[in-house]
């Protein structure tokens, strides 16, 4: 064996130890975080039907169900997707909505801070969003309260009203995923 030889090997198993090293470093990527009560891009969604409320949607995949007749809800950690069906009392206006629903919600919750009432035109009709900042019920454990961002469509159709409420953490960004379940609303 060659004296040169066993000088080379170490050199060169150094050299390639760093390429790879820094490959490596370079492939490497962060992990994606969301904040709290965000519902990921990923999500799946899976559809809803309420025979009683006449009615289907699309909601997130593993959420907790909780059926009350023609109401439903459906919870995660930090988010809620409500649905309350009854007897309509009218075509939903701006003015309606500030007056019934909001105006009873302010009555309830001293928190609710209205923050935009429009038409909001849906495949499944006429609607109007409302959208409002309120604080969440005392957490059993912790007594905390969570600051919420919530949505709130009213729509109406042969004499029936469905009231379809968003809640999640202030701030976590609930777009995408709160106007998919809006959109896919459906009246049976």
């Amino acid at each position: 064996m060659n004296k040169n030889q066993g000088l080379v090997r170490p050199a060169a198993t150094f050299a390639l130890l760093i390429l790879v090293s820094g490959a490596l470093a370079q492939t490497q990527v962060a992990p994606e975080t969301h904040p709290v009560g965000d519902i990921p891009d990923s999500q799946a969604f899976v559809r809803y039907t309420n025979a009683p409320g006449g009615y289907s949607l699309e909601v997130p995949e593993g959420w907790a169900r909780r059926d009350q007749g023609p109401a439903v809800s459906f919870t995660s950690k930090y988010g809620t997707v409500e649905v309350t069906a009854r007897k309509a009392t009218g075509t939903p206006s701006v003015a309606a909505v500030r007056a019934g629903d909001l105006a009873a919600l302010a009555r309830t919750d001293p928190s609710v801070k209205v923050t935009l009432v429009k038409a909001a035109p849906l495949p499944a009709g006429n609607a109007v969003l409302a959208r409002f900042t309120s604080t969440s019920a005392p957490n059993a454990v912790t007594g905390r309260r969570a600051a919420l961002d919530n949505d709130l469509y009213v729509l109406t159709k042969n004499g029936r009203e469905v009231v379809l409420r968003m809640s999640a953490p202030r701030g976590a960004d609930n777009v995408d995923a709160w106007n998919r379940v809006a959109r896919s609303f459906a009246w049976r």
